[in-house]
């Protein structure tokens, strides 16, 4: 099995993002998200470490400053935020959910509460999917939103929401209805990323330029651009997590309001 390595930083709201009838600061232009991406040095005798350990250093970070925001929030509702581990890998690795693999991307697994994440997919974003752009220039904060919207996972599972969609998508009879409700968990996760992106922005120095650059990947891993460039064609009912203006929407919702309340996707939904 190839090499994995954990790491943990530092030691409401269902209502407001499910419902409860549910059945079925300004910054300069030219600042950088430099906080982020601080540089480590290379162990002694060994330059070939030192962009592996800067990488390992900005998700750190970022998963430091995804702790930070949620406990803040969590605490704000009198509730307790219990971070996730990260677990970085390289091609494969073993999780309480099955096996993880690259091909998968990053993923949560609420059996072990980890998130998953290999990270030649940072490559990938830029090489393969045209995410950010080819230099890595304005990759920061497109690839810190790939975590923040796996932590959002975690926080669906912490206040009962993942389990309450998986219990209706057992229900359900066929997968069209299945994959649309697993859409709105997914554009929730966005609308959450997009919260923590507003929470940091002061700290991190996020200029719009940075937003761009997220919002521009949000749309780059909409289904219907994924299809379009495997396929030529798209098809709705596979869609798992939305297309691309229903990411870019839902992500600009929880950046513009900075509000749990505005992350209700099933707003409307019906069993």
């Amino acid at each position: 099995m190839a090499q994995t390595e954990e790491i943990e930083v530092g030691s409401f709201m269902r209502a407001r993002l499910f419902g409860e009838g549910f059945t079925a600061t300004t910054s300069s232009d030219d600042a950088q998200a430099e906080w982020l991406y601080a540089e480590l040095p290379a162990k002694s005798g060994d330059q070939t470490g030192a962009p592996r350990d800067k990488m390992y250093l900005f998700v750190s970070r970022v998963l430091g400053s995804t702790e930070e925001v949620w406990q803040a929030i969590f605490a704000s509702d009198r509730l307790t935020y219990r971070p996730p581990r990260l677990v970085l890998y390289t091609s494969a690795t073993y999780a309480a959910c099955g096996l993880a693999e690259k091909i998968m991307g990053p993923f949560y697994c609420p059996d072990d509460q980890k998130v998953y994440l290999d990270l030649s997919f940072f490559q990938e974003m830029q090489t393969e999917l045209n995410a950010c752009d080819s230099s890595g220039a304005d990759c920061q904060l497109p690839q810190a939103y790939v975590i923040a919207h796996e932590i959002g996972h975690h926080v669906q599972n912490l206040l009962g929401i993942m389990p309450k969609v998986r219990q209706l998508q057992e229900s359900m009879e066929t997968e069209a209805e299945r994959n649309r409700l697993q859409v709105l968990l997914e554009l929730q996760a966005d609308c959450l990323a997009g919260i923590w992106a507003r929470k940091i922005k002061e700290k991190a120095k996020i200029n719009a330029s940075d937003i761009a650059a997220a919002i521009r990947t949000t749309e780059a891993l909409g289904n219907d651009t994924l299809q379009k460039s495997a396929l030529g064609y798209v098809v709705p009912d596979s869609f798992t997590h939305g297309s691309a203006a229903q990411r870019h929407h839902w992500f600009d919702v929880g950046y513009t309001t900075g509000l749990v309340k505005s992350c209700n996707t099933f707003a409307g939904a019906r069993q």
